[in-house]
């Protein structure tokens, strides 16, 4: 794709060339044409970025507990730690209500079979939000195709 873009800029930098009929012309329409080309990699490259983060992304479930008390969640994300595999959940927790209580992290393979559980205590007021860490033993790894449930 990236080699496509690069041949059409080329293509249309002679064009210009050729047509234009003063020096000044010819560097505003490369400007012109460049910034377009420099537009389109830009794009293109965030469009990467986001649909490989979306396929490395496991389907993360809230029971309907967590909802009933006011709970919400934003931003998760998966990482590792120094064990190399990728073993913690980071959710951002917003509390729609006063909560005062455990959250428990439960992560399952592709076969639906549990393979790893976090109890976390959080406490939070009415109207806030924050970043909350699982950590899964080492042995959890998560992975594209597992699923997580938070209750």
């Amino acid at each position: 794709m990236k080699k496509v873009v690069i041949q059409n800029l080329l293509v249309i930098t002679s064009i210009l060339i050729v047509t234009s009929c003063s020096s000044d012309k010819i560097k505003e329409k490369i400007n012109k044409t460049g910034d377009a080309a420099g537009q389109a990699i830009g794009e293109f490259s965030s469009g990467v970025k986001t649909g490989v983060e979306k396929s490395i992304q496991p389907k993360i479930e809230i029971s309907e507990r967590l909802k009933n008390n006011g709970i919400a969640f934003g931003k998760t994300s998966i990482s590792g730690d120094t064990s190399g595999t990728d073993n913690v959940l980071t959710a951002y927790v917003i509390f729609n209500e006063k909560f005062n209580g455990f959250l428990i992290a439960k992560a399952f393979d592709s076969d639906s079979l549990e393979m790893g559980r976090v109890k976390v205590a959080v406490k939070g007021e009415k109207d806030d939000a924050k970043y909350v860490e699982f950590h899964f033993d080492k042995r959890t790894d998560i992975s594209n195709d597992s699923r997580l449930l938070i209750e």
